[in-house]
């Protein structure tokens, strides 16, 4: 709990310290700036896998070309929720899809990205950095600028993991980052089902992010982790999980990859389903 509220006191403390340093105490701003959030990462479970590198998912996604485009098309950019948990995972789902229009430079589309993640970035009440960071993507859309675009995206997944950090909502941190985690699996596996190669389904094989995510969603708080959805997402997580594990130091053959992507099917429908007044999840098989 101390280094938590050591970073937050650092962190509220270093604008009003700055002017006073000078040029000469920059070094030292920074320095403890990086010490103040690095506790804050520690303790909201921000990590490299909880929150991966934009950059690294754009190339990750660069070597399952094509993705097939109607499926980036499916997502209703402008669907609301009425709770955190689909919004959080919905701006992760928004966030990939932005990476795969860069890919294919898409202007008009990027331009749909930007003002869907100004909507749900003031449904997370993640503040104005992100909202300033995604009309800058609209405005970079429009003059197809698409190498800054994608340094524009990286700096968005900065602020996005800036704002989980100021909200002190670890659930927040990871479920933003399995939406965009399973987005692009959706993406990859539909890829790879397509036109199967091994290197392709190999590509697939991530254990080590899987069974993360796994247990994040297994120790959800109880009225969470008891819903259809959080049950369903669960259940088809770890299915996926056995049919990697089981291919062991083999790629998963053509068939595993079209099991994998009718269960990323079902998981990322299940999460963007509607809910009823009371919150109850519709249209969730168990």
């Amino acid at each position: 709990m101390f280094p938590r509220l050591l970073a937050i006191l650092l962190a509220g403390a270093l604008p009003s310290i700055h002017p006073a340093l000078g040029e000469e105490g920059e070094d030292l701003m920074q320095g403890l700036s990086e010490g103040a959030e690095g506790h804050m990462r520690e303790e909201l479970g921000v990590n490299d896998t909880t929150t991966p590198q934009i950059q690294k998912l754009l190339l990750d996604l660069d070597s399952f070309q094509p993705i097939p485009m109607k499926l980036v098309e499916s997502n209703d950019l402008t669907a609301t929720f009425p709770n955190r948990f689909q919004t959080a995972l919905h701006f992760g789902m928004i966030v990939a899809d932005g990476f795969v229009i860069v890919i294919n430079e898409r202007p008009q589309s990027i331009q749909n990205i930007g003002r869907a993640l100004i909507r749900q970035a003031r449904a997370l009440g993640v503040g104005d950095s992100l909202t300033k960071r995604a009309a800058s993507l609209i405005d970079l859309g429009q003059k197809g600028d698409w190498m800054r675009l994608r340094e524009e995206l990286i700096k968005t997944q900065s602020d996005v993991e800036g704002a989980m950090m100021n909200l002190h909502d670890e659930e927040m941190a990871h479920l933003i980052s399995f939406g965009g985690w399973l987005r692009g699996f959706q993406f990859a596996v539909n890829a790879t089902a397509d036109k199967y190669t091994p290197q392709r389904a190999a590509g697939l094989k991530r254990l080590d992010v899987i069974s993360y995510f796994i247990d994040r969603l297994d120790t959800l708080n109880p009225r969470l982790k008891q819903t259809p959805l959080v049950a369903l997402l669960l259940s088809r997580l770890k299915t996926i999980y056995s049919i990697e594990s089981k291919a062991g130091e083999r790629p998963p053959s053509q068939s595993e990859v079209n099991e994998m992507r009718d269960l990323a099917n079902e998981m990322v429908a299940a999460a963007l389903s509607k809910t009823d007044d009371n919150g109850k999840l519709l249209d969730v098989v168990e």
